[in-house]
């Protein structure tokens, strides 16, 4: 019988749909006019990251045929481009406002997030074990923690920050350096630094 719809819909790849619809909470949230929400919507940016980091080793415990494995990497990057391209960047325009500036740091974090995830999708298989550039993934913990810092430090005007941090984390996704990947240990030591950071937030 005829499937009414295609797709994949197995457990390795549900992490992936549960990373998306936080992001898309956070990014519903972001446009509440009150910066009182901003805590929150960073929030959501972590969940989203912790699904990303988790959904790997999980992916690689479920028995999955070719097809399978190369959806599963499309669509991580495809979610990857909300999650941790078009979700920060808003965020950093959140802070900044309209200006040259901001639309150029946007443009080019957009523009470098973008080059590396699809540089990934292309060289993956030809590089087993290592990152080239730093993973777009890495930007949903700089961003918390660089608010925690400002705030803590009673900076009144974060925009000049965030567009600093946004150039240098642009630079690193397309800077050609190695990185080794992950460990389920290391990424678990992620997730605790980010319930550490959530909590930080739940605070302020």
């Amino acid at each position: 019988m005829k499937k009414p719809f295609f797709g994949f819909y197995n457990r390795s790849v549900i992490l992936t749909y549960l990373g998306v619809f936080s992001s898309f909470a956070g990014i519903s949230l972001l446009f509440s006019k009150d910066m009182a929400a901003m805590p929150y919507v960073l929030i959501f940016l972590i969940i989203s990251a912790c699904f990303d980091m988790f959904d790997g080793p999980v992916a690689r415990r479920c028995k999955r045929n070719e097809t399978e494995k190369q959806f599963g990497i499309q669509l991580d990057s495809l979610a990857d481009t909300i999650s941790f391209v078009l979700f920060p960047a808003l965020i950093v325009f959140k802070f900044t406002g309209p200006g040259i500036f901001s639309y150029l740091a946007g443009f080019f974090y957009i523009f470098a997030g973008i080059m590396r995830l699809g540089f990934f999708n292309v060289t993956t298989e030809h590089s087993p074990g290592v990152f080239t550039g730093m993973p777009v993934v890495y930007a949903a913990l700089i961003y918390p923690l660089l608010y925690l810092a400002l705030t803590y430090a009673k900076v009144e005007n974060f925009g000049i920050f965030f567009i600093i941090a946004s150039i240098v984390i642009s630079f690193l996704f397309i800077s050609n350096f190695k990185m080794k990947k992950p460990s389920l240990k290391e990424v678990t030591m992620f997730a605790a630094l980010a319930a550490a950071v959530v909590t930080l937030l739940l605070l302020l």
